[in-house]
């Protein structure tokens, strides 16, 4: 298994990759944004512009990422970003049991409609489907990647969506992911600070 972490070639991205307690490949992330991306970006209009081009920025990591596992062909793939950490206990059960479909390893379970934390999901232990129906996963605090192929229609909504919106937001939008795993094998803490903008994380664990 290949773990990739985003990060930028910062302080703030050394500090926090200090901090990782597993083994990794480093995927950097820098300021220069592909064309395509930028234009196509939607903001809210009171965006400022270190949110703007962290957005930016956060798109074209994850989509430069995409196209060289799906390009290398690269299988049984895992992708953070630098706030995240791995759950030991929990992260090798999971690899006794690796499923065959793309899964959020954590996320924030909202309801169908809105941004109302949503807690009604199943607690199974091991890959469960989502249920569209009535909730959607935020965020990629970890996702799951067991064959190259399975970007492919990520891309496809990055190179073909007349407009672009935040990542996880389009794959969720789209139930690009249909799987998640239980209970969280990753979880994020990112000291309080985004390097985005003034919304912060916190720590979560297991999808709450």
């Amino acid at each position: 298994m290949k773990i990739f972490v985003i990060s930028m070639d910062t302080e703030v991205g050394a500090e926090r990759r200090s901090k990782l307690n597993f083994d990794y490949e480093w995927f950097k992330a820098n300021d220069i944004v592909l064309d395509f991306i930028k234009e196509k970006m939607i903001h809210f209009w009171n965006s400022g512009e270190k949110h703007k081009k962290g957005k930016n920025g956060v798109s074209d990591s994850y989509y430069r990422l995409f196209k060289k596992i799906y390009d290398e062909k690269i299988d049984d793939v895992i992708i953070l970003e630098d706030d995240c950490f791995i759950e030991n206990k929990e992260f090798l059960e999971f690899c006794k049991n690796k499923p065959k479909e793309i899964c959020y390893l954590n996320g924030l379970f909202i309801n169908k409609k809105g941004w109302k934390k949503y807690n009604n999901f199943s607690l199974n232990k091991g890959i469960n489907k989502i249920d569209y129906e009535k909730s959607r996963i935020l965020c990629l605090w970890g996702l799951y990647i067991p064959s190259y192929t399975d970007v492919l229609p990520i891309i496809d909504m990055f190179e073909n969506s007349k407009r672009l919106r935040c990542v996880d937001i389009m794959i969720m939008n789209k139930e690009i992911v249909k799987h998640y795993y239980y209970p969280a094998c990753s979880y994020v803490n990112d000291g309080g600070f985004s390097q985005i903008g003034n919304k912060k994380c916190g720590i979560h664990k297991n999808y709450k």
